[in-house]
Parts: C-alpha cells; sequence; structure tokens
C-alpha cells in the first residue's frame, strides 16, 4: 500500500471547512478511482494544521492520480508542504 500525505494550514477558526472540504471534495473526489484504499485526516485545532493522507493500492495507481489534488484543493487551504509520498510498511 502507498501514501500520499499533504499538510496544510487553516486559520483555527476555520478548521471545520478544512475538514468539511477533505470529506465532501478529496474524498468524494477519489472513490471509484482505480486503487483507491481511503482516507485520513488529522487536525491540530489549536495551530489550524491539518494532515491529509490518500491511500492506495499500488504506486503505478497512486502515481496515475498526481494530477487530481491540483484539482482537488482548488478551493482548499493554504498548502504548507508539497505532497509527500510513502510506502505503507506497517498496518493492523
Amino acid at each position: 500500500m502507498f501514501a500520499r500525505v499533504r499538510i496544510t494550514s487553516e486559520v483555527p477558526e476555520k478548521v471545520d471547512d478544512g475538514i468539511r472540504h477533505f470529506r465532501e471534495v478529496v474524498v468524494s473526489g477519489f472513490k471509484g478511482v482505480d486503487g483507491f484504499k481511503g482516507a485520513y485526516l488529522l487536525v491540530n485545532r489549536n495551530s489550524g494544521k491539518l494532515m491529509g493522507m490518500t491511500l492506495w493500492d499500488s504506486e503505478a495507481n497512486m502515481h496515475s492520480t498526481a494530477a487530481a489534488p491540483k484539482r482537488l484543493r482548488a478551493a482548499s487551504t493554504q498548502v504548507v508542504s508539497a505532497p509527500e509520498e510513502y510506502e505503507v510498511v506497517v498496518q493492523p
């Protein structure tokens, strides 16, 4: 399994908007895409930092969606980090 991770920043009062965007735009946008296995969003409400992670069954399927995040984040928060890609090597 492979993961794409992106960290974004919000004004703490707008974190709920970021959560809603991730759920309604990012996750919904990837449902049904080949190899999409799920997503997680970690939130620090005090700092306004959000860490979004999408999970993929293969590196090839993850790379085939590289252009999609640009489209999906068009109306989202300020990007703090470029997306990073990881291989998931331990999971329950």
